[in-house]
């Protein structure tokens, strides 16, 4: 696919990886729709950034409400026909014990819900007659024997993002192509108030020794927009954390 103008809506796209990913795209002068929850001043921000190589607007909605995303939709679609790619990104990480059932309805509603509620928004609007493609931003925490004990909810939603790409990839094709991309410890905004000690245990788990750069995240993103030929993969982006 050549991403020269098609339109693409990338939530979470306030900070971090979504931030980047918005940025990216606009480098290959995409249409950049920018979605956010309560960061305006980020998502003004990414935009900005958007707009020195290309065009796009800023979409406010709650991603795990229905109708906040029926509304999201609803005001993209007085302005775009059609949109293309959907790179489902929002999302946060949280740490909870078993029995912590508040943290498991939020990680279910916030990580996952939120991912089927916007694809499934993202299918009604598209045009079912040209290529589309969603690409999820899961993790690798979401990959068999990775869960973390500390993120267990978090973890086994990432792991519904993971079965959800794959079982709609297969719906979905050849008309709609479905990836998903699972990092590893990427620097965000979210690491920076941990210790620095935390900062180097983290980075000596990895092959690479470092964290990654949301911009390598991005990149990856990119080749999944531009690729006709991959469906149904979780491809791990994470400087060798799972091999270690």
């Amino acid at each position: 696919m050549n991403l020269k103008n098609k339109v693409v809506l990338v939530t979470g796209a306030s900070s971090g990886i979504g931030q980047a990913i918005a940025i990216e795209f606009a480098k290959a002068e995409s249409v950049v729709l920018i979605n956010y929850r309560k960061n305006k001043k980020g998502a003004q921000e990414t935009l900005k950034e958007v707009e020195k190589h290309s065009s796009g607007g800023i979409f406010q909605a709650d991603l795990s409400i229905e109708e906040q995303v029926s509304k999201m939709y609803a005001s993209i679609s007085k302005e775009y026909k059609n949109i293309d790619i959907l790179v489902n990104n929002a999302g946060d990480a949280g740490p909870g014990e078993i029995d912590d059932m508040e943290m498991w309805d939020y990680q279910w509603k916030n990580t996952f819900l939120s991912c089927v509620i916007t694809a499934s928004e993202f299918l009604k609007m598209s045009k079912p007659k040209e290529l589309r493609k969603i690409i999820n931003i899961s993790s690798v925490y979401g990959l068999f024997n990775s869960a973390d004990t500390n993120f267990m909810q978090y973890s086994a939603a990432k792991a519904a993002m993971n079965s959800f790409t794959v079982s709609i990839a297969k719906k979905l094709g050849p008309d709609v192509l479905v990836n998903a991309i699972a990092p590893g410890y990427t620097w965000t905004p979210a690491w920076e108030e941990i210790s620095k000690k935390d900062e180097e245990q983290c980075k000596n788990e990895t092959i690479i020794k470092r964290y990654i750069e949301p911009e390598e995240i991005a990149e990856v993103v990119l080749m999944l927009g531009r690729s006709d030929a991959m469906t149904g993969a979780i491809v791990v982006v994470d400087g060798g954390l799972t091999l270690k």
